[in-house]
């Protein structure tokens, strides 16, 4: 099965949304190296500068398969992470996925300047729910939005618009259309919300935002919108588990599939077989790949 992004061979239809699993340089080129399925590699989101995030507890599971985060966009700035991917070896039929955040635009194209040399394109992180100067409170700026994809995408590197389902889809979709947008991302997660145990905020921020099969429905909901209003390369992400959800996502407009929650608990050596079982079960439509989960009902 040929899969191609813009004018890239790649092995596979898959990746892994930016902030799970490839949080490090090291984790991103061993998946790159040994799960041919993604074809896509997707970094975590980088800023301008070094951020710590929030304390402990940041990530708890709300139900099966589901699960509330509020990370704080832990990162160690576009100089450091430069430094890091100068580094390592990615095979050439993976398309390299740099997730970028700032507070403005300014911020955002000095990130992407400073990583374009090793990137096959960005992805705009306009769209994390809890974070205070970033993500979706950027992209409720639908003006602002327009004005940073555009600024980033005139560096000359294809650029995917991360949405947020809390906002208009509509509105940034058009937005992203008019700043020159190659892709779009969707879903990120829902939120914020709180999640309380015993009456008390779980999550040191109190509150965070939503993944995982919680979202499933929501995520084709607006993938089914997206597509609508634009032919545009759109990578899904929201709930994805089995081949089924990719199906569902693929007839909603879906090009390229985005896994995360689903892979919670599972060692390296598992996500390389849940992966290549994953697309045996697209090719032959069966749904064996369940097997590899860990938090189902």
């Amino acid at each position: 099965m040929a899969h191609k992004l813009f004018n890239k061979e790649i092995s596979g239809p898959f990746t892994i949304p930016s902030g799970i699993v490839t949080t490090e340089v090291s984790t991103l080129e061993k998946i790159a190296n040994s799960v041919p399925e993604v074809g896509i590699l997707t970094t975590k989101s980088i800023g301008p500068s070094p951020r710590t995030g929030n304390r402990e507890p940041i990530i708890a599971q709300v139900s099966p398969l589901s699960f509330i985060n509020a990370v704080g966009l832990t990162n160690p700035g576009a100089e450091e992470f430069r430094k890091k991917l100068s580094k390592i070896k990615i095979p050439k039929e993976r398309f390299l996925l740099v997730s970028i955040f700032g507070s403005n635009e300014k911020e955002f194209r000095e990130v992407a300047e400073k990583l374009i040399e090793f990137s096959d394109g960005f992805e705009l992180n306009i769209s994390c729910p809890h974070s205070e100067r970033y993500g979706q409170i950027v992209g409720k700026d639908y003006n602002l939005t327009e004005k940073i994809i555009r600024s980033v995408a005139n560096l000359g590197k294809p650029v995917f618009v991360k949405l947020s389902p809390n906002l208009d889809v509509k509105e940034t979709v058009k937005r992203a259309l008019r700043g020159k947008a190659a892709g779009i991302t969707a879903i990120n997660t829902r939120g914020p919300e709180p999640y309380l145990f015993d009456g008390h905020p779980v999550l040191s921020n109190k509150v965070g935002g939503i993944s995982g099969r919680a979202i499933l429905e929501l995520g084709i909901k607006r993938v089914k919108e997206i597509r609508e209003i634009t032919n545009l390369p759109i990578i899904a992400c929201g709930g994805i588990s089995n081949s089924l959800d990719v199906r569902r996502y693929k007839k909603a407009g879906a090009d390229f599939f985005g896994i995360g929650s689903a892979l919670a608990g599972m060692t390296t050596e598992e996500i390389k077989l849940y992966f290549h079982q994953l697309l045996e079960d697209l090719k032959r439509g069966t749904n064996e790949a369940e097997r590899f989960l860990k938090n189902q009902p």
